[in-house]
């Protein structure tokens, strides 16, 4: 069988071969949780393809580095966001899934704290989108968005991730609704409660707060139609409550992580269930 390259030397790319080369870029899926709300984080595209629309941070791999280091510069050029770690979701590699040539993707994700992000690079800017309200999504974000959505579904029940998205101390009805967010399901406060504590997984931090009484929400305006390429797209709105007599709320107690516990719990193969 005959060689499929031609060595050509001193030239700048020496091996030649005969396949085509495709070209290889990294998106990343960062979620955050804000105003009882499991957010997105999302780019308003300022090049074309797809000039207005809003995509996940990322773009090509340079020759020099991981796709993982890849991932983790596009999000700091385009969002100035600089997360601990990302991980891998998976490869998307649909001949036809990029108009400009034939590229795949490798994808990641990442949970991290409610953040400040600003569009940078070729972004003409970024921001936060509640999971349940995304607007038109680029190339074939959307499809990376479900594979990320059932990951973290997934995830949920043998990681802490519902504690990497709160702050290190938080109430049991904070918890809930983080969860209750991500799974797309309500749950009976008596039951989750009882659940997550004979799970053994939380401790209580020595403190209480007051939980205000729940504001009553403005009903949204219906959102307008989407323009051709996604010009017309607005960045959230977040919904107005109406003003009213506050009235003292119940007490909650404070609680945190053991993790050693947690740990524990995922070495005999446990998972957390409500």
């Amino acid at each position: 069988m005959g060689k499929n390259f031609t060595y050509v030397p001193g030239a700048e790319f020496p091996y030649q071969y005969r396949y085509e080369h495709m070209a290889v870029t990294t998106d990343c899926v960062i979620f955050t949780y804000e105003e009882r709300q499991l957010k997105v984080l999302l780019l308003r595209r300022g090049i074309d393809p797809y000039r207005g629309c809003w995509a996940f941070p990322g773009g090509f791999l340079q020759m020099d580095e991981t796709a993982k280091e890849g991932a983790l510069r596009e999000l700091r050029e385009e969002t100035g966001l600089e997360p601990a770690a990302v991980g891998e979701l998976g490869v998307f590699s649909d001949p036809d899934r990029d108009p400009r040539e034939r590229c795949i993707t490798i994808a990641h994700y990442a949970l991290v704290k409610p953040s400040a992000v600003t569009g940078g690079d070729d972004a003409e800017e970024a921001a936060w989108f509640p999971t349940d309200a995304l607007p038109e999504l680029a190339f074939d974000h959307k499809k990376i968005f479900e594979a990320a959505m059932e990951r973290l579904r997934r995830d949920i029940h043998f990681e802490p991730i519902g504690f990497d998205l709160l702050d290190d101390e938080f109430t049991i009805p904070d918890l809930q609704r983080l969860y209750e967010a991500i799974l797309g399901t309500k749950f009976d406060r008596r039951n989750f409660q009882r659940k997550i504590l004979a799970s053994g997984i939380l401790e209580e931090a020595g403190s209480q707060i007051e939980l205000p009484e729940p504001p009553m929400l403005c009903k949204a305006a219906p959102a307008p139609m989407l323009e051709e390429r996604c010009l017309q797209t607005a960045m959230p709105e977040p919904a107005l409550p109406h003003p009213r007599k506050g009235r003292p709320g119940r007490i909650a107690s404070l609680f945190r992580l053991n993790r050693a516990k947690y740990d524990a719990m995922k070495d005999d193969g446990g998972k957390t269930e409500f």
